[in-house]
């Protein structure tokens, strides 16, 4: 696993930066434990073997952690009650070569994790040009429910192997903002923006558009989201995910072939804005054969 660098915490709400602050002066830099709930895309593309993952979420802090990289052999994305150990026992099954599914039973087994019903994977893997998808969600949100304050909420996972995609969420709007992005990672561009990069950053707005994270939204702001985070690896590149919650390589010799983290207080702008102005002065200049 790559190491983190050290980058800026722009965007962070000031308690997160005194709780970063108080957890350096006791020996840990960051959390072990994070509620990274709501919705994310994993794709791959079995031509290249490129990866990624794009992750939003009302959680206030860089949600990098949620994406594990694997190139040329697949991709997932660990959420909801959200801790390094989980996340890395998805890293470590998909560097095996575990199909995507055997990834499910082996994170989902009881033996191993007696807090299933906080989890959230979604996970795509690819071996010999077979691509396998499979996801989970944490069943006592599954489905469309009703929280404590009269809010609807939905949570689910809808997948399609054929093109190498699995969308899933919780805590959402509806359940279009998992078959929202689905649909948009889909859709071929005639104007040719057709990289995986481009498949996951549509998808990720196609959820906002739908309407993201109910617990950024009120009468008055519907933000959607206060983090956005698009990361990919080329085929040949080195495995990779961060090694610490709360945290972002963006920026730093350690980061992948494309990584945008954007963080906001919510009820503020959303972040999907200033992912997509990022995203497009990269596009601007990116090679898909370098």
């Amino acid at each position: 696993m790559r190491k983190i660098g050290s980058s800026p915490a722009l965007g962070l709400l000031s308690f997160l930066l005194v709780s970063i602050a108080a957890a350096c002066s006791s020996g840990e830099s960051f959390p072990r434990e994070l509620d990274m709930t709501t919705w994310s895309v994993v794709g791959v593309d079995p031509e290249t073997g490129d990866v990624g993952v794009a992750v939003a979420s009302c959680v206030p802090t860089y949600g990098d952690a949620v994406a594990a990289l694997v190139p040329g052999m697949g991709a997932a994305a660990t959420q909801a009650g959200f801790n390094v150990d989980n996340r890395n026992r998805v890293f470590e099954a998909v560097q095996e070569g575990l199909t995507a599914e055997e990834v499910i039973l082996r994170v989902t087994d009881p033996s191993w994790d007696d807090e299933l019903e906080r989890r959230q994977y979604g996970v795509v893997t690819m071996h010999d040009g077979l691509v396998n998808v499979a996801g989970y969600t944490t069943p006592l949100r599954q489905g469309t429910s009703t929280d404590n304050y009269g809010s609807t909420r939905y949570a689910g996972v809808m997948a399609d192997a054929s093109h190498g995609v699995s969308s899933q969420g919780n805590t959402l709007e509806s359940s279009e903002v998992v078959s929202a992005p689905l649909d948009a990672y889909r859709w071929d561009d005639p104007a040719g923006f057709n990289w995986l990069s481009d498949r996951l950053m549509r998808a990720l707005e196609a959820g906002s558009v739908a309407g993201g994270d109910v617990r950024c939204n009120d009468d008055s702001i519907r933000q959607t989201a206060s983090m956005a985070v698009i990361l990919v690896a080329r085929g040949q590149d080195a495995p990779y995910a961060t090694e610490s919650i709360g945290m972002t390589d963006a920026g730093t010799p350690n980061a992948p072939w494309l990584a945008i983290s954007v963080a906001t207080e919510r009820m503020a702008e959303n972040p999907l804005l200033e992912l997509r102005r990022q995203y497009d002065e990269w596009r601007r200049t990116a090679s898909i054969d370098g």
